[in-house]
């Protein structure tokens, strides 16, 4: 029997990038915790609505990569604290909108930074050459993964 056909759960790739980003996502969290004062799921909505927004929850969730109740929950924690607020959209005043307040802009300055350092230190181990490999390979899967629905 060859060594592929009777690899354990260890060897598939989505059990192996769910283990990645369980501790990649510990590791950031604890990040944002402990220099912000700001859960992971918060700091998602802050750097996706810094970076393209402002967005309904529905687009929220899905730049974020949270599911519809993590972003609003989320949202609504920032909107108490003032980082973020709700506007009706100017094209469809049925939606509502979350952008950036002034203090928000003032955390998201300090969000990416922390994200930007903990990418770094992520791939620090491969070399640029590996960095430019994995790049390619994960954006075949997740083209892939979105062409299969």
């Amino acid at each position: 029997m060859k060594a592929a056909a009777k690899a354990g759960l260890e060897q598939f790739l989505t059990y192996r990038m769910h283990v990645l980003n369980k501790l990649s996502d510990r590791g950031i969290s604890e990040r944002y915790q402990t220099k912000l004062d700001i859960t992971l799921p918060e700091a998602r909505v802050i750097a996706s609505v810094g970076s393209f927004g402002p967005f309904s929850i529905m687009d929220l969730a899905k730049h974020a990569n949270l599911d519809k109740s993590q972003a609003s929950r989320a949202a609504e924690a920032l909107i108490k604290r003032g980082l973020v607020q709700r506007e009706a959209s100017i094209d469809d005043g049925r939606v509502v909108l979350i952008s950036l307040t002034q203090e928000g802009r003032a955390l998201f300055r300090k969000v990416m930074p922390i994200a930007r350092k903990w990418n770094a230190d992520l791939f620090s181990c491969l070399s640029e050459s590996e960095r430019e490999t994995l790049g390619r390979v994960l954006d075949k899967v997740i083209a892939r993964t979105q062409a299969d629905g």
